[in-house]
């Protein structure tokens, strides 16, 4: 994810930013050695140049400037919308494109080193490497204008620390300047200023790539701990679209296990006791309305072998088992995500066709002579999903909220600030490497 990747950057760049004597870090006195681990670093920064060149190509064309310059003639628009971000660009292509070092190999990029300052750079240089995941264009063109913004301020900053560090380093033996030294200094610099004038969006740090969910196989965990296993393939297995039959298979499990675990929650933390046997009676009332809704697509036959397994793993607990927080945070977390995903599982059989819902059609009764006359039912298209209540429902107490994104830009961001205008760190700050 490009949140973790992106902090782990800016922290590494932080911390070599405040080792000042950086000469007698690199190696003992002989010049060889450090010459040596000279070259090493700079197959690392060449590493995070190639991820700040990708990133900016990214960010490029989704940011403006907030000040644009006046154009001479006032009929005729500007020629570039994004001056500053795009001379960053070219500094950074050329930069890149002009060095001669090559990038560090896998293996470097994976086997710790025992330097204390040549450790800051690999673990700078492994994150930038993950990140170009995270700012492949198949995941960027996700991206708002806003959060392009904030990415070209994170190159921005980085690129102003590997100006600092070069600078810093050039009496280190065979050391190679950055190419176009200057001019990637001052372009940064511009577009840091720029970006800091609008309104970066820091959601970005949400987004990028993230491994594909696997179930968790091999025997049954024991304990609550097989409940988590069985919940957690639950989930995955509802990748697949069930029939109407399974889905309220499923959602029974669903009720029978919080209603289950409400007596372990409601020992350790009260609150989410309360928010559990709101889930209960919700999906009581979705097992009730789904009577009405009818659907032979589909499949999810796995789903509910492991929602069965679920329910019977929970059963299987002893009454005077005691769950630690972090396993009821883990249902949590899981619940939420089973929710959304019932959600979009009856919202999308909807508006597919793979739900009809059950309407009673009037008949003439008949003088046969029969006491009870059987009601005349069929399976009907819905129109519209929220014609269904148990569509209102699942969007109305089902769905999860959506969690709130915080609009600060971060720890790592502030401390990559601080290091760059040289700010001593605050009093008892831990890690924070001395001078």
């Amino acid at each position: 994810m490009y949140g973790e990747n992106g902090a782990q950057m800016r922290t590494e760049l932080a911390a070599l930013l405040r080792q000042h004597r950086v000469m007698h870090r690199l190696a003992a006195d002989p010049a060889a050695d450090r010459a040596a681990v000279g070259r090493e670093v700079l197959r690392f920064r060449q590493s995070i140049l190639v991820w700040c060149a990708q990133a900016v190509g990214v960010a490029r064309p989704l940011a403006f400037a907030n000040i644009p310059a006046k154009p001479a003639d006032p009929f005729r628009a500007a020629a570039e919308h994004g001056a500053a971000i795009g001379e960053l660009a070219r500094a950074l292509e050329y930069a890149r494109a002009e060095s001669q070092t090559k990038t560090a190999s896998s293996i470097e990029l994976t086997t710790p080193s025992p330097n204390v300052l040549v450790e800051h750079w690999r673990l700078a240089a492994r994150a930038a490497a993950l990140a170009e995941h995270d700012t492949a264009p198949d995941q960027a063109r996700h991206l708002t204008a806003a959060q392009g913004r904030a990415v070209a301020g994170d190159v921005a900053a980085i690129s102003q620390a590997l100006v600092i560090l070069d600078r810093r380093y050039r009496n280190t033996p065979e050391w190679v300047s950055l190419p176009g030294c200057d001019r990637l200094g001052w372009a940064a610099l511009a577009t840091a200023l720029d970006v800091s004038l609008g309104q970066p969006d820091y959601s970005v740090d949400q987004t990028g790539w993230r491994p594909r969910t696997k179930p968790i196989r091999g025997p049954a965990k024991p304990g609550v701990l097989g409940v988590l296993q069985a919940e957690h393939n639950l989930l995955v297995r509802l990748k697949t679209f069930p029939n109407a039959m399974n889905l309220r298979l499923i959602v029974d499990s669903q009720r029978l296990l919080t209603t289950a675990l409400i007596p372990y929650a409601q020992r350790i933390d009260p609150d989410l006791a309360g928010r559990w046997r709101e889930r209960a009676a919700t999906y009581s009332q979705i097992q009730r309305e789904l009577r009405n809704v009818g659907g032979r697509l589909g499949n999810g036959a796995a789903a509910t072998a492991e929602a069965a397994n679920a329910v019977g793993r929970m059963k299987a607990l002893p009454a005077d088992a005691v769950l630690e927080p972090r396993m009821l945070g883990g249902f949590n977390v899981l619940f939420d995500r089973v929710d959304s995903r019932i959600t979009d599982i009856l919202e999308a059989g909807v508006e597919r066709g793979a739900f009809v819902e059950r309407v009673t059609v009037p008949r003439l009764v008949s003088g046969d002579g029969r006491l009870v006359h059987p009601v005349r039912e069929r399976f009907v298209p819905v129109a519209r999903p929220g014609d269904l209540d148990v569509i209102r429902t699942a969007r109305k107490r089902l769905r999860p909220a959506a969690s709130p994104v915080s609009d600060s830009p971060g720890v790592s961001r502030v401390n990559l600030h601080a290091a760059l205008i040289h700010r001593p760190p605050e009093k008892g700050a831990p890690n924070v490497p001395y001078l």
